[in-house]
């Protein structure tokens, strides 16, 4: 799909302009520019373009290629997995700002690789990621591919114009109107969610709130907190699939006791699907709560950057909790599955304190109004 067509199209500009003002880049910065597959190169050549001009006094890149990284996990020793260079950690300590444009050519491609195995690098490469995200300004997004098409179900041109829909809004307008949410979540106790397959309490009292806006993900679109670690009762059958470890799941259910899952299921088997939560022990456990509210984007797509954003839905995330809402859960994963509640996916009710917020996919509390426009 890297045509001179894509090259120039003029939206690939208006979207390096939202990063580098998400990122703040301004002049002296070191910008690390990274890319998975060469189909992300016209955001590359926009992003040096625009770090560039903002003044960056260095903009570095790395290219990453799908097919190498699975010829390392077919061929790398335990010992191969384990190893991360001393220069990774240097090289992110030097960094001020990291902007990351995924292009997902397939996103099966590590199927036939042993979770084990995925994993076991994850754990690896944990403390590079932890001081990216810590110490960092950074932003990350997925570009748009025939790949992701044919997964969305749309012919490619129509998949990049709903890309560029998802990802060129107002985050400016969205930050006031998830502000409402936010006060809101913040004076929440205990939060109730019954649909299809669900049937789950937790409480939310006294965890950090967090409005995501567009200066860490983009797209972006969403409010997020966490639950009391121990609190999380009930039953959640997840009805959007997930990409994940390079896997496809689908109808995940988790049952969940004193805050921990008990038992799982998927329609992939149960084996697999324990191989991640016996990751550690707190990939039993939730680490994030958080409720879409990005109004460009109401379909999904096997793509948890976009899907984890979609109006109308939640996700309850199994693994680590994010220090800004932080329910003191630790873990190698984090695995933001979601759930749909509009009509289309059977409905569904959330309620904060016992005071409906949302029903069917639309915010029906009288502060959240706002937000479905």
């Amino acid at each position: 799909m890297y045509t001179l067509t894509t090259m120039n199209d003029p939206r690939w500009d208006k979207l390096a302009k939202v990063f580098c003002s998400s990122t703040s880049i301004k002049s002296g910065d070191k910008v690390l520019l990274q890319i998975v597959d060469l189909d992300a190169l016209p955001l590359l050549f926009a992003l040096q373009r625009k770090a560039l001009e903002a003044g960056a006094a260095s903009v570095d890149y790395q290219i990453i290629l799908p097919d190498l990284e699975r010829s390392f996990f077919e061929r790398a020793t335990d010992t191969q997995l384990d190893f991360v260079p001393k220069w990774n950690m240097v090289q992110m300590k030097e960094v001020d700002v990291f902007i990351a444009a995924r292009a997902c050519m397939n996103g099966l491609n590590l199927k036939e690789i042993k979770t084990e195995r995925v994993m076991r690098r994850s754990r690896a490469t944990r403390r590079v990621l932890d001081e990216r995200v810590k110490n960092t300004r950074w932003c990350v997004t997925r570009v748009p591919t025939d790949h992701d098409a044919i997964l969305a179900g749309m012919s490619t041109p129509a998949y990049i114009d709903y890309y560029f829909a998802a990802v060129l809004q107002d985050y400016r307008a969205l930050k006031k109107k998830n502000l409402a949410l936010k006060k809101l979540m913040e004076r929440t106790d205990s939060v109730h969610i019954q649909a299809p397959g669900t049937e789950l309490k937790f409480s939310i009292k006294n965890i950090g709130v967090v409005s995501c806006h567009g200066e860490r993900n983009i797209p972006d679109g969403e409010v997020f907190t966490a639950p009391i670690r121990n609190s999380v009762t009930g039953v959640i059958n997840y009805n959007v699939p997930s990409l994940y470890k390079d896997r496809e799941w689908s109808n995940i259910c988790f049952e969940f006791s004193k805050g921990k899952i008990i038992g799982c299921s998927c329609d992939q088997g149960e084996t697999e699907l324990e191989k991640v939560l016996d990751t550690d022990k707190g990939a039993r456990f939730i680490g994030e709560f958080a409720i879409g509210t990005n109004i460009g984007i109401q379909q999904a797509a096997k793509n948890t950057l976009f899907d984890e954003k979609i109006f109308g839905s939640f996700h309850l995330t199994p693994g680590r909790a994010y220090d800004e809402a932080d329910n003191g859960n630790k873990s190698a994963i984090h695995w933001d599955l979601v759930k749909i509640l509009t009509p289309e996916f059977g409905g569904g009710l959330i309620k904060f304190d016992g005071v409906p917020i949302m029903e069917d996919g639309k915010f029906v509390h009288d502060d959240l109004l706002a937000l479905n426009s």
